[in-house]
């Protein structure tokens, strides 16, 4: 049985908790002892809002809510935990990009649904790079098994799929306000994972039609011993 919380937190995903963790902190100083507004600027509003500008598609994802520390510490635990197996196996260069992709899909999505009613709320936060991550981690090493909750050891592809599983039926309940975001995080880093060209290539989508329907034709025949044939069997094809 191997474990996924087996690798060393590599130095840029050191240098990308230390980014973040000073950022939250002078955001508490800011918000809550210098009475200086700063999420307000950097969080992503909706289009509809007067309050939205360009810049806060690249800075949201940096922020996090001043009055949710612990969320933020969460956040924090789950990217030391999936981040270096992912960077591993991606390289730091291929890391990095997937993980603001990630985020700028998670934008993208959030403020195509942003007129819905339920899905019109301002965001930030790196929940869809998270999310991303670990729906990735379970695709790279689904056999591998991980401890949920420290408690119960579980393969990683189900913790993937239950991810993704959880996250759509969530935005398809509107349970979640910020449930576009999450999930265009997921799907933008399934498609870098993946590569555009695997996904959406006409030629592979037929081929796989293709073995689909030559998997279902073969489920129809049944090869049976010709010596044990019974008198009252029917024909069999071979």
């Amino acid at each position: 049985m191997t474990y996924g919380f087996g690798s060393n937190l590599t130095h840029l995903g050191k240098r990308l908790l230390l980014i973040y963790g000073a950022i939250y902190i002078l955001e508490l100083l800011f918000e809550h002892w210098l009475k200086i507004p700063v999420v307000e600027v950097l969080q992503l509003y909706p289009f509809k809002y007067k309050s939205f500008h360009i810049w806060q598609i690249f800075t949201h994802p940096f922020i996090h809510n001043p009055r949710a520390p612990m969320s933020f510490l969460i956040n924090c635990i789950v990217f030391y935990f999936f981040a270096a197996p992912v960077e591993n196996a991606f390289g730091s260069k291929r890391f990095l990009i997937l993980f603001y992709l990630s985020a700028l899909g998670g934008a993208l999505c959030g403020l195509a649904f942003s007129s819905v009613s339920g899905f019109n709320a301002p965001f930030l936060g790196m929940l869809p790079s998270i999310l991303s991550m670990i729906v990735i981690f379970g695709l790279l090493s689904p056999e591998s098994t991980i401890l949920l909750m420290f408690i119960l050891p579980i393969k990683a592809k189900y913790v993937s799929y239950g991810t993704a599983l959880i996250t759509l039926l969530t935005f398809l309940a509107k349970a979640n306000p910020h449930g576009a975001y999450h999930l265009g995080g997921i799907l933008f880093g399934y498609i870098y994972f993946k590569g555009p060209r695997t996904i959406f290539d006409p030629n592979l989508i037929y081929t796989k039609y293709l073995e689909w329907q030559l998997k279902r034709k073969r489920s129809r025949f049944k090869v049976l011993d010709g010596n044990k044939k019974k008198d009252d069997d029917k024909p069999t094809y071979h």
